[in-house]
């Protein structure tokens, strides 16, 4: 189920800076296309991230040469004004995408928020060992979204569960660890101390579900930067640019 009041409050947010900045009257566009596995991520010491494995895109938004990316399985390359963001559903992937991205984007050229690139290279492996640094010991910990070198960390360190989307990764041993599909959220959100999840839930629309669950929530990567800023989450992401 889709929690529109979510999304209306980022709409809102987003219209504020939009009135104060005077961009509605602008003739401005921002162009959302998808980026390279290689323009996103660079090259990883590792190729099981799923954006390597082509089971997600990158999209950027561009805002008066400001970049906002978020991650998403569905998107279109489009031009779209400030006033189109404004208007937009939320009903699919792709225009959650398109709007989040577009809102990373404004918000990075009002410097509201201080990165919204993804890191590359060595940075995903370097940003992953420290996780350590915002958990405590011996938290039981969901992670949300399968991220290789996250779970990698956090199989090390913690007592670990692990829930994802994509079918061909549910049911796999990873170190040590099994991925488990949606369908046991709830009773691992019910299991743990902390939920690490991917920012991209603000994109697939599942993020209130993990907001709505009385557990301490952090949000990984550059696709949330906004978002968070507006609803006041706790985030990790240590590379972002």
């Amino acid at each position: 189920m889709i929690h529109n009041s979510i999304y209306d409050k980022l709409r809102e947010a987003l219209e504020a800076e939009v009135i104060n900045g005077n961009f509605a009257n602008q003739n401005i566009n921002i162009r959302c296309s998808a980026l390279s596995a290689r323009d996103a991520i660079g090259n990883p010491e590792h190729d099981d991230y799923p954006i390597i494995k082509g089971k997600e895109v990158m999209i950027e938004a561009d805002f008066k040469n400001a970049k906002g990316q978020a991650f998403t399985d569905e998107f279109e390359n489009a031009d779209y004004r400030v006033d189109d963001l404004l208007n937009i559903g939320f009903d699919t992937n792709k225009k959650r995408a398109v709007f989040i991205a577009g809102l990373n984007a404004i918000f990075r050229y009002l410097g509201l928020i201080d990165f919204s690139i993804h890191c590359k290279d060595t940075e995903p492996a370097r940003c992953a060992k420290k996780i350590s640094d915002s958990i405590v010991p011996d938290t039981k910990v969901l992670l949300v979204g399968y991220q290789p070198r996250f779970l990698e960390t956090l199989a090390s360190h913690y007592n670990v569960r692990a829930v994802d989307l994509d079918q061909d990764n549910i049911g796999k041993t990873v170190f040590s660890t099994v991925i488990e599909p949606s369908e046991s959220t709830g009773d691992a959100i019910e299991w743990c101390d902390l939920i690490f999840a991917t920012g991209s839930t603000v994109v697939n629309g599942t993020m209130m579900k993990f907001l709505e669950a009385e557990k301490p929530v952090i949000f990984y990567g550059v696709t949330i930067a906004a978002a968070a800023k507006i609803l006041n989450l706790k985030t990790h992401c240590e590379y972002g640019h």
